[in-house]
């Protein structure tokens, strides 16, 4: 309703309105139909559709038609569109709002895709792919969501070659928007803890949570923390006891002196992990260098300049270099030959000739490993969020529920197979994102409800998934799948009126409907 509400449509257009056709490719989307002109095979093939409209033939659903609508949607105004879905959803579910996780991925696209650009598209272009495919080009694209389940609020796309660092500010103004307030926590990756950044947000009376990138200047200010702080509060999380304390971070942006709140955290769990990588690396470059002593003196390592390049090359690769230093020694060989060609007369004078001969003297710095063990758990963050509203425990839960969004983007590039997208027109391609998202919101509102349900009546799912009973987080993408071949029929009454029939539901799909709080 809203997009009819809002999208003029052509008056020469008498069936699919921009609403029922923006419906059937969100409906293809959580179906896994990407491509449009697929959208009419689903219609044939699968009830879905049918049910949704029985009115409309699957022969409605053509590309050219689809393709219209996206057209339509980017003409209106996609940031317009997003603001009055969004704002609709989320006061009629009640979606929390409090923190909000944005990050930025890359979408490929085959082709040139850059056909009937205005000057307000974006330029599909090769940039920096995180997926390491230089080769093809792309857009960037980012998304906001809320902690509370995951809830897309805000996604826009940019220009391939966009750096991520000039997304953020844009956001974070988008989301005041979209919720009109700034006192919710804009949590980040590092690339938002710029000074530029960290001074427009806090300047604008906004609050905003990021690890620190690590650079020489907050690496040097993490280490002196460490240091010299004599106290830590201790944090448990799941099955382990985190700890953290927290020094204050100045820097100096457009002669204005800053003050923010650096927290230091130790994760049990991260320690492990790197503690287990450095050792392994340690090892790996001993092992290194006993090989490398083997293969020096002969073919590309006779000299020392070669020998010590070898060597760096190894502290390099396996990232040891504050472990680890050597000494290329030279301990030449001296053999004798005759001063003169042919055969030597007795007692003939010989001439000493010297060969050079290597080797390598690796040293091992075992404090520096030591404090480096003692480091290596540590991990700051920094936040301008008073203290009084804002623990240090709270600033741990804010940065480890960032992985959210990040889980959408691998959701939407595996599960749903965004990439590559296949669209021709950049205009497209930022409108069909936008419905992407809206079927994002639905999957992540369906799960929702459903856990919600699931745990009032504290049973879960039964013969939903194989060989798995009382399931307690189903997945959307099933429960759907459990509905694809429901049958919609209509029967045609004596007085010209029709009535509809729906087949008759197994016990699991109505189990389904109770969780989804979808009347039968």
């Amino acid at each position: 309703d809203i997009i009819d509400q809002n999208v003029p449509l052509d008056a020469r257009r008498k069936m699919l309105t921009h609403g029922q056709a923006s419906i059937a490719m969100i409906t293809a989307i959580l179906f896994q139909v990407m491509s449009l002109y697929k959208v009419c095979k689903f219609a044939r093939e699968s009830n879905v559709l049918d049910v949704i409209f029985p009115d409309i033939s699957p022969d409605e659903y053509f590309d050219d038609r689809l393709g219209d609508t996206l057209d339509a949607i980017h003409k209106f105004g996609i940031g317009n569109l997003e603001l009055l879905i969004t704002r609709h959803i989320i006061e009629a579910f009640e979606i929390q709002t409090e923190i909000c996780h944005n990050d930025t991925t890359c979408a490929q696209v085959y082709g040139e895709n850059n056909k009937n650009r205005s000057e307000q598209s974006i330029k599909i272009s090769y940039g920096y792919s995180k997926q390491y495919r230089k080769d093809l080009k792309q857009l960037v694209w980012s998304m906001t969501a809320s902690s509370d389940s995951s809830f897309p609020l805000f996604q826009q796309t940019y220009s391939g070659n966009t750096a991520d660092v000039e997304t953020y500010v844009e956001q974070w103004h988008h989301l005041i928007d979209l919720l009109g307030k700034k006192n919710f926590l804009f949590a980040g990756d590092s690339k938002v803890a710029t000074h530029g950044n960290m001074a427009h947000i806090n300047d604008h009376g906004g609050y905003f949570l990021s690890p620190l990138p690590m650079y020489a200047s907050y690496q040097e200010a993490l280490f002196k923390a460490l240091d010299k702080h004599d106290h830590e509060t201790l944090i448990p999380y799941k099955d382990q006891m985190n700890r953290g304390f927290e020094v204050p971070l100045t820097f100096e942006h457009e002669n204005k002196s800053y003050t923010f709140r650096m927290i230091i955290l130790f994760d049990q769990g991260l320690f492990y992990r790197r503690k287990k990588s450095l050792l392994e690396r340690i090892t790996k470059t001993q092992v290194a260098f006993d090989e490398l002593a083997q293969k020096i003196n002969a073919y590309k390592l006779k000299t020392k300049d070669s020998i010590e390049q070898a060597c760096q090359a190894i502290l390099k690769k396996h990232k040891t270099q504050a472990f680890f230093d050597f000494v290329v020694h030279n301990d030449p060989v001296v053999t004798y030959k005759n001063a003169r060609p042919g055969r030597p007369a007795k007692n003939a004078e010989k001439i000493a000739v010297y060969q050079d001969h290597f080797s390598i003297e690796l040293n091992y710095n075992e404090s520096a490993c030591t404090k480096a063990q003692y480091q290596i758990g540590y991990y700051p963050l920094v936040t301008n969020k008073p203290a009084s509203d804002f623990s240090i425990e709270d600033a741990m839960l804010a940065h480890k529920n960032q992985y959210k969004v990040e889980h959408l983007y691998k959701r939407s590039k595996s599960g749903y197979n965004l990439e590559p997208i296949y669209l021709q027109t950049p205009d497209r391609i930022e409108a069909y994102l936008f419905l992407f998202k809206i079927a994002l919101q639905i999957l992540v509102l369906m799960e929702r409800t459903a856990r919600i349900k699931i745990a009032e009546r504290d049973k879960g799912l039964d013969n939903f998934m194989p060989n798995k009973r009382d399931v307690r987080n189903p997945k959307t993408e099933n429960m759907l799948a459990m509905f694809e071949f429901v049958v919609c029929g209509v029967i045609l009454l004596h007085d010209g009126s029709r009535q509809y029939f729906v087949s008759k539901l197994t016990e699991t799909q109505k189990d389904i409907l109770s969780i989804l709080d979808v009347p039968e």
